[in-house]
């Protein structure tokens, strides 16, 4: 009986225990305005270079990475493997991209799913800004967000705001 009370307890305690880490965070869903996504999709050349210096998204997953004033720190151009420790050490060292779109400009170019507009003034104060560009059956796009969703568990006292912009839904979808 002794046993059972005291792992009854146990049980209880770990159930209504706070996480022992994890980044408190925000998340909004946007949809790039459809003229933009037709207006990009006739843009040739270095995409990747387009992409990380004028916001011209033709491919996904794009992910960008802001800082709390809004300067740019880092950009992911697809995905690959252990792109996680970089972002990381991105966000603790305090690195700024130099050549790297704005996030005002990313916004202006897409709507809420209501089809109003999102500005900079609408994002709430955080440490980090995430800007992931994904579409519909994207398997590496489900693979950045995933990661960047461990990423974020095992950071301590961090306030995020994670921004999906998905390219190719449109307002009722």
């Amino acid at each position: 009986m002794r046993t059972f009370l005291s792992l009854t307890i146990l049980v209880t305690s770990l159930a209504t225990a706070a996480p022992v880490s994890a980044a408190e965070l925000t998340r909004f869903e946007l949809h790039q305005r459809e003229e933009v996504r037709l207006r990009h999709e006739r843009f040739v050349g270095n995409l990747r270079a387009q992409a990380q210096r004028e916001g011209i998204i033709v491919r996904v997953p794009q992910l960008f990475v802001y800082f709390t004033d809004l300067s740019a720190a880092w950009h992911l151009h697809g995905t690959r493997r252990g792109f996680e420790r970089e972002l990381g050490l991105v966000y603790e060292h305090g690195r700024r991209e130099r050549s790297m779109v704005g996030i005002d400009r990313l916004l202006e170019r897409t709507i809420t799913p209501g089809g109003e507009s999102f500005t900079p003034e609408s994002l709430p104060e955080a440490d980090l800004y995430l800007v992931l560009y994904r579409g519909d059956d994207c398997e590496d796009c489900e693979r950045v967000a995933g990661t960047v969703d461990e990423w974020l568990a095992g950071q301590d006292e961090l306030e995020a705001v994670w921004i999906e912009i998905w390219i190719d839904r449109h307002e009722g979808d």
